[in-house]
């Protein structure tokens, strides 16, 4: 059996606490780098909406168009 398919045979109570401590211990390690183009497409749309606000849309607008409502 695969590590994998170990894992999806497990109770979710125990999958939630494997997850758990997976992202604790990410939470302690030391910060991802991202590479150069992402850091800079972050800077290039923080500036977009600072020169201006008004393209920003609320958390509602965001989940409709993660529903594809």
């Amino acid at each position: 059996m695969t590590l994998q398919e170990s894992l999806r045979a497990l109770p979710p109570d125990q999958k939630l606490a494997i997850v758990t401590e997976l992202w604790d211990d990410l939470a302690a390690s030391a910060p991802l780098a991202l590479p150069e183009d992402e850091l800079a497409e972050m800077s290039r749309r923080r500036d977009e909406l600072l020169a201006n606000p008004k393209i920003a849309i609320d958390a509602d607008e965001v989940w409709r168009r993660v529903d594809g409502d």
